[in-house]
């Protein structure tokens, strides 16, 4: 099973995650849309879709349009410009363990694998806990918080 959601620029988004018969997951709608600030509500969302797991789907044939349900979700043209505002969490369970990645940033602001996070869970953690971890992880990023803006300077005549 592998789950992924976004935080991005003061929301949550989980898309529906299904498993291609060819073994490959893919974003789809329905996404939830969150404020990131409104916990209970998308801990709750994403406890279900953890809880629920994958469905299987035929694999999309090569010459289907591409696009992004998390780009449309968001009213957005360029992956570059979601992706330099968001983090991806990854939630990838296998036979003995629940590995959580969090994607970290280059200097560029883009995703940088290097940078990325990992955190490990014994298949027998239970869900909720799981969901707790990741929650309190998602609500210490920048992404999460409005954008700070400073002040202005008074510079002084010479």
């Amino acid at each position: 099973m592998l789950y992924r959601f976004y935080v991005y620029d003061e929301h949550v988004l989980i898309p529906t995650v299904a498993e291609t018969e060819e073994g490959f997951y893919v974003d789809m709608k329905p996404v939830q849309l969150f404020a990131a600030t409104s916990t209970e509500d998308w801990k709750s969302a994403l406890y279900k879709a953890l809880a629920a797991g994958n469905s299987l789907i035929p694999t999309p044939e090569q010459n289907e349009a591409g696009g992004s349900v998390l780009l449309e979700s968001m009213n957005l043209q360029k992956w570059s410009a979601f992706e330099k505002r968001a983090v991806m969490y990854t939630i990838h369970a296998a036979s003995a363990y629940v590995k959580i990645y969090r994607t970290g940033k280059g200097p560029d602001n883009m995703w940088n694998p290097a940078a990325t996070e990992e955190r490990m869970f014994d298949i027998r953690t239970p869900w909720q806990y799981v969901v707790d971890a990741l929650v309190a992880d998602a609500v210490k990023q920048p992404e999460a918080h409005p954008v700070k803006v400073g002040g202005l300077m008074v510079v002084p005549k010479n």
